[in-house]
């Protein structure tokens, strides 16, 4: 049987960090910079894929829209 000769649907490039470095080598305001970067880029990702970010605040569990509604889950 021959082999396939397409290339994967998904690169395995896609499932790597895009750390600049290690992060125990960051100083505290890298640290920082990195972790609101890190969010920004997954509410722009969920919002591109229709998903909600649902995350808890003031002990309620709230999932905000990409349309800027917001919704108390529990």
């Amino acid at each position: 049987m021959p082999m396939p000769t397409e290339e994967p649907i998904v690169s395995l490039r896609s499932y790597h960090g895009e750390m600049p470095k290690p992060i125990y080598s960051m100083t505290a305001s890298e640290r920082k910079a990195y972790y609101e970067a890190a969010a920004i880029k997954t509410r722009e990702y969920l919002f591109s894929i229709g998903q909600s970010l649902v995350y808890r605040k003031n002990g309620q569990m709230i999932a905000e829209s990409a349309d800027g509604s917001i919704e108390v889950l529990s």
